[in-house]
């Protein structure tokens, strides 16, 4: 899924804009100092956002505001319906009305449905919910790849299904220079991987949750990635930034 260009285009600038202050901030020295990061391994509960961080605690997908789901009532095409989540997170359908959408899995919605239309007017209904377009959760992708932007998170996400969702990383691309950024229990981390050493089998392949920023590197200085390399020394291990 893609989004708006001037959508694409804030983003990016706040991306930078990010990026340049904590450059700045890692500016006053240009060696690692262990005091000023705290490390875990991605093994660690530090590499797993807490679920207040994002939409889901869990990796199986949770509905949200604004995502658009298809609803499909088997034997009753009248049913049938795409239909988006308001703000409040409802969804509203045919003979029942408003229902609470927000926060269940598609399976978990589907069999809520169920219930509800079985109660008066269907018996023993077969339903199934599906996300068309998602919104609550995603990915923003920038650097170098081919088209930066917002990606929906689904199943199980890798940092490679994460870049390839991007149409991959371009010619440009330092493929030991890529940066996660994740808040971990309300802590801002950063992890710096290689997609050449994944591709590899020399490394495993990160799980991607919702909210995560991923940056592709394509050289120094670019996008201010030299200071935040320096705090990142060992490839696959989260590192909480300070101010």
């Amino acid at each position: 899924m893609r989004i708006g260009k001037e959508r694409v285009i804030l983003i990016r600038s706040a991306i930078l804009v990010g990026l340049a202050l904590l450059g700045s901030g890692c500016a006053r020295s240009t060696k690692f100092d262990p005091a000023k990061v705290s490390a875990a391994t991605v093994t660690d509960v530090l590499g797993k956002p807490a679920p207040s961080d994002i939409v889901a605690g869990r990796r199986e997908y949770l509905i949200g505001p604004y995502d658009k789901l298809g609803v499909q009532v088997f034997g009753v095409d009248e049913l049938n319906r795409e239909a988006q989540v308001d703000a409040g997170g409802n969804l509203s359908l045919p003979l029942i009305g408003s229902v609470l959408a927000a926060g269940e899995t598609p399976g978990g919605l589907a069999n809520k449905l169920e219930q509800l239309y079985s109660q008066r007017y269907l018996r023993n209904p077969q339903i199934s919910v599906s996300v068309l377009e998602a919104v609550s959760q995603q990915v923003t992708i920038d650097g170098a790849v081919t088209k930066p932007g917002l990606y929906p998170v689904t199943g199980n996400s890798t940092l490679m299904s994460a870049i390839a969702s991007a149409n991959g990383a371009t010619e440009f691309a330092k493929l030991d220079q890529i940066l996660v950024f994740r808040t971990v229990e309300e802590k801002r981390m950063v992890a710096r991987y290689s997609l050449a050493d994944i591709r590899g089998g020399g490394a495993s392949d990160p799980a991607i949750y919702g909210n995560d920023v991923i940056v592709v590197g394509s050289g120094p200085g670019k996008l201010n990635l030299r200071d935040l390399l320096l705090l990142t020394p060992v490839i696959g291990s989260f590192y909480q930034l300070t101010r």
